[in-house]
């Protein structure tokens, strides 16, 4: 009896037409402005200075503001709207990281941005963001109008009953447009896959082996029938440590090289830059593959012209070497 009234429930949100909100929520991006905003929503700079309560127009990326509506018509007619129930909010604290947000509250990282699925980035967040804690793994959505709770359900072949009891939904008169909906168990694919791209950007080459510099980018004097000039820098580490991609891209070549690399890696990345490892005991990707930014491509080694087991790193870009550590994060 209980399940049928739950599904007709749901069945009845079909009538549902969508309602007016008072605010519209707004996550900055770089470049955005107060100014900007205001032209866009056809609203004031003070009237969203007011309604956020902030004392300068200064704003920074990930920051969330409540745009005003209706300002120019006659006031705010509704509260922005409150996240599902169960949820807590957090402040984001000097040196707090995703990960220990999400550590300290039990929870994954993708759970956290299910719940905060629009954040701008997964490293780059500002102090004082606010984001909102789930109680579990799952999706918050705001319906643009009552009937998409359905379109929902179905689409992600969820139980209509667990939704409803999630979200305190008893009736068709708790759901309405501009709410807040939480998808139990739901994974936020696509901006897990954002993300990831921002986190290439913002990163854009990463460490592919951690240990102690032996040689630096610049001039030197090895002998061995080497050059003068040391096109990379050089990592050492034990052989068969792993080495991971610095950047996400294609494997244009991987093999043996005669000009002193030995076993060689090169990847070319997006806009033509490319990466170099060499002197690999091993190599464990092949031409033509796409790897992603800290795959694991290769084992550490000293094959070719080498002292001692250590990765010979270098970073091109417009067809010459370049200093890696200008570029690695």
């Amino acid at each position: 009896m209980i399940k049928k009234v739950f599904v007709a429930t749901l069945l009845l949100l079909c009538f549902f037409s969508a309602q007016a909100g008072g605010y519209a929520l707004r996550i900055i991006k770089s470049g955005e402005s107060l100014g900007l905003l205001a032209n866009l929503y056809d609203t004031s700079v003070d009237s969203i200075m007011r309604v956020n309560e902030l004392e300068s127009e200064l704003m920074y990326p990930g920051d969330k503001l409540k745009i005003p509506l209706l300002d120019a018509t006659g006031g705010i007619s509704e509260l922005a709207p409150s996240p599902p129930p169960g949820f807590v909010t957090h402040s984001i604290q000097s040196g707090e990281a995703l990960s220990t947000i999400a550590q300290n509250y039990g929870l994954s990282v993708e759970a956290i941005v299910g719940a905060n699925p629009d954040i701008s980035s997964l490293d780059m967040l500002p102090v004082g963001l606010e984001l909102l804690i789930p109680p579990s793994l799952g999706l918050v959505v705001t319906l643009n109008q009552a009937r998409d709770l359905i379109a929902l359900v179905n689409l992600n072949k969820l139980d209509p009953k667990q939704v409803l009891e999630k979200n305190n939904i008893y009736s068709p008169n708790n759901v309405r447009a501009g709410m807040m909906v939480f998808l139990p168990n739901v994974k936020p694919s696509e901006s897990l896959e954002r993300l990831a791209r921002v986190r290439e950007e913002e990163n854009r080459y990463v460490w592919p082996i951690h240990g102690r510099i032996t040689s630096y980018f610049g001039r030197r004097n090895l002998g061995m029938g080497t050059s003068s000039f040391h096109s990379a820098i050089d990592v050492a580490a034990p052989t068969g440590t792993p080495v991971a991609a610095s950047r996400s891209g294609t494997v244009i070549y991987a093999g043996w090289s005669n000009r002193g690399y030995g076993n060689l890696i090169k990847i070319q990345h997006a806009g033509g830059a490319e990466t170099w490892y060499a002197h690999n005991s091993k190599i464990l990707v092949s031409v033509g593959q796409y790897v992603k930014q800290g795959e694991i491509i290769s084992r550490v080694g000293t094959t070719g012209l080498s002292t001692g087991p250590h990765l010979h790193f270098e970073l091109h870009e417009g067809g010459k070497a370049i200093d890696p550590l200008s570029y690695l994060m």
